[in-house]
């Protein structure tokens, strides 16, 4: 009978190896302290080069076999991107995606690739932790600093006020977690007593829901849709057609503030909201259903996180 090797590695010994060998160091602590001084030293080289050195840190990250990992170490790299700026950082934080994992997996491993996804997206465990809560919470208070104080800055033949909108719905969207064409044309803010509630929400939605907004009043919410809706003018046009003219628009201009499209709004509105608003006894898929006002729990509701 042959006897088991004795120079068997393990999974855990094996990926330090490659880690010593790509990054020169073998845990993904230290590496993500190297990604972390390589990305302030990349602020000012060419977007291409950049773009290389994020890819090649991405890589790190599939070889973290627990779905629970690879989701919680994307939100690792994306929080020092968060935290450091830089020109470059919605080309950086689109290198942090589920995607970017499973770009270096070979056609042949299909079926890994397919198990890893459908893991990824059920895995309760795997939501945000509260330092992302934190950060989401930073950028508002940020995005309305930059409102409050007009530090905005105007590029080519740019407007102020339409530079100043953009703004307004980046802040709008991460506070509420409001679809766009929401927030353009159908919502409605309702304080009564000092408790709030949206109505006007699409998706077949008539129904007044709890107002759950991330670190802005109600107070604030009115007036910046107001503000928003005097430079956006809608009209009698239909959601679809306010989709279609102004979304290209939109998502162009949140790329300069460092966001992926709008729905990235909505989804980090919802990072932060499963734990902000979470009830007793409630599910991680059950709160972002509640505040994002969807009638019934919806299992797509884990992309979210």
């Amino acid at each position: 009978m042959n006897k088991p090797s004795e120079n068997v590695k393990t999974v855990e010994e094996q990926r330090a190896e490659i880690f010593l060998e790509i990054y020169g160091v073998s845990r993904m602590g230290d590496v993500l302290k190297n990604f972390t001084k390589d990305y302030n030293s990349c602020k000012n080289v060419s977007a291409k080069k950049a773009q290389s050195l994020y890819q090649s840190y991405s890589y790190a990250i599939f070889f973290m076999y627990s779905p629970s990992s690879i989701r919680n170490n994307l939100v690792k790299f994306k929080n020092v991107i968060l935290e450091n700026g830089g020109k470059h950082q919605a080309v950086a934080l689109q290198s942090f995606t589920i995607e970017s994992v499973y770009a270096p997996i070979k056609r042949k491993d299909v079926e890994r690739k397919r198990e890893l996804k459908k893991a990824l997206r059920s895995n309760v465990s795997a939501s945000a932790d509260v330092e992302s809560v934190e950060i989401i919470k930073g950028k508002i208070k940020e995005l309305q600093r930059i409102l409050e104080e007009r530090d905005y800055l105007i590029r080519g033949n740019q407007t102020e006020e339409q530079v100043r909108a953009y703004y307004i719905l980046a802040l709008l969207g991460l506070a509420t977690g409001r679809r766009f064409t929401e927030i353009l044309k159908t919502l409605h803010v309702i304080n009564r007593l000092g408790f709030g509630f949206f109505s006007g929400l699409l998706k077949g939605n008539d129904e007044k829901i709890e107002a759950c907004i991330i670190s802005l009043s109600i107070k604030d919410v009115q007036s910046y849709i107001r503000e928003i809706r005097r430079f956006v003018k809608t009209g009698d046009m239909t959601e679809a057609e306010v989709s279609a003219k102004y979304a290209k628009v939109f998502n162009n201009a949140l790329k300069r503030l460092g966001f992926k499209n709008v729905k990235e709004l909505r989804h980090s509105y919802s990072v932060a909201g499963s734990h902000i608003f979470r009830r007793e006894n409630e599910t991680t898929e059950d709160t972002i259903t509640r505040i994002l006002g969807h009638k019934e729990v919806f299992s797509s509701a884990l992309n979210y996180t």
